[in-house]
């Protein structure tokens, strides 16, 4: 009986496995792990392999774990799929390569950098309305407060980007990660049906700040390890941020990085942009006064986006221009991040076309999974159940202090009401008593 199709990882992808040997995947091929059976260990017995042996000490030391370096451990057995999931080639970025990180040393007066020339998206033109098909933004992830201030303030792992440490090997199928996610139907997944695809909505990854010489830092206060995938220097990359750890990334490379990130339980996406100067040494310390960091990327909001494949308009809370693709298709070549969270591609309009921008290609888990023609912006923004609470605390206030005043009068005329009635009986009885009396005074 064949099985469910998978998520499959993009054709550009690089897996290298903590095992005897490193694996190498053809485009679309899926690693299935038997249950119970041992790898082996990458620093002692037969097929021991020095890089992967410096790999996995890396982590046992930065992140005090046991020590599976020096013993087999065998790999978790996935969970059985009862979601099968269409998969789709993903098409490669193939945006221009940039170059790796360097090292800056700073100095007393280091130089402003100015940010490279993306395309900018033009707005609304005359006239032009907004949308009520709005497509809503992806739910956060929930962590306790404590939680994450504990991982704030955890002790920062320095990686590169173009070449993380590999995770543990434990944790290192991503594509198995991100279908057993998907297969166990919880809370934290939902999945869109779009035409004969389903497609994943992930949340959103908020546990991401810059430091004093803009590098992004990762922190993770979920109770499980999570790991995320994102596209640098010409192929894909993970990094591996274990529970309650944070990581400090050295992206001197300009550029919006979407990514995907997966746990245990979890599945996320988001992104982080490059425009550090990297520090010297053990990167400690604040840079010199005079130095200034170049403006992060522009964040749209509102944006009106068109949909060919459904003749449909739907706007966007906030777009991204990632940048341009000449590879791709006449009409497609423009690659955007909708609601930090959905890869899309397609083209800027001219100031005079009644939307801002034209998607013709989205993929919901960003570098990874199967892509859609834009049909999935328009089931989302169809779907209700997605819509957020609005918030008490940011409603007007005039509403409230109506509903109060209309309430305070209803009382008042119920009391008055009463009193009245409560006097009308006093008159009453005391109109009849008196009558008596002067009825007797008489007899």
């Amino acid at each position: 009986m064949a099985k469910p199709p998978r998520y499959s990882s993009a054709p550009l992808s690089v897996f290298a496995a903590l095992a005897a040997a490193a694996i190498a995947f053809a485009p679309l091929s899926l690693l299935v792990s038997t249950p119970g059976v041992a790898q082996a260990a990458p620093c002692s017995g037969a097929g021991s392999n020095p890089t992967s042996c410096q790999h996995c000490l890396f982590y046992v030391n930065a992140y005090n774990t046991a020590n599976v370096c020096d013993g087999s451990a065998p790999r978790p057995a996935p969970a059985p799929s009862t979601v099968p999931i269409q998969t789709a080639e993903v098409p490669p970025l193939n945006l221009p390569p940039v170059p790796p990180p360097s090292f800056i040393p700073t100095t007393a007066a280091p130089p402003t950098v100015a940010a490279p020339q993306t395309p900018t998206i033009n707005p609304p033109g005359p006239g032009a309305q907004r949308i009520a098909n709005v497509v809503p933004p992806p739910r956060g992830l929930d962590a306790a407060p404590p939680a994450i201030s504990a991982a704030k303030a955890a002790p920062a792992t320095r990686i590169n980007p173009a070449s993380p440490p590999v995770p543990p090997m434990q944790v290192y199928d991503f594509n198995q990660r991100v279908q057993n996610v998907v297969d166990a139907h919880s809370g934290n997944v939902d999945v869109v049906k779009v035409g004969s695809l389903s497609l994943v909505r992930p949340q959103h990854w908020d546990y991401i700040e810059y430091d004093d010489y803009g590098r992004p830092t990762l922190f993770n206060p979920l109770g499980e390890a999570m790991s995320f995938r994102y596209f640098y220097n010409g192929d894909y990359r993970e990094a591996f941020v274990p529970s309650g750890g944070r990581i400090v990334i050295d992206g001197a490379a300009f550029g919006v990085y979407p990514f995907t990130a997966v746990g245990e339980s979890h599945l996320a996406a988001g992104s982080f942009y490059g425009v550090a100067s990297i520090p010297p040494g053990g990167g400690e310390g604040k840079p010199p006064p005079a130095y200034r960091l170049p403006p992060p990327p522009t964040v749209y909001p509102d944006v009106t986006v068109s949909v060919p494949a459904d003749n449909q308009t739907v706007q966007v809370g906030q777009v991204m221009v990632v940048g341009r693709d000449e590879h791709q298709p006449a009409g497609s070549q423009d690659t955007f991040l909708l609601d930090d969270s959905t890869l899309a591609w397609g083209q800027i309009n001219d100031p005079s076309a009644s939307t801002q921008i034209r998607v013709t290609k989205t993929q919901s888990l960003p570098g990874f999974g199967p892509t859609d023609k834009g049909s999935y912006l328009v089931v989302l923004a169809g779907r209700q159940d997605f819509t957020p609470q609005p918030v008490s605390a940011s409603r007007p206030g005039w509403p409230m202090g109506v509903g109060f005043g209309g309430l305070a009068l209803v009382m008042g005329l119920v009391l008055w009401a009463v009193h009245r009635r409560k006097r009308t009986a006093e008159d009453l009885t005391a109109d009849a008593e008196h009558s008596a009396h002067d009825s007797n005074h008489v007899s």
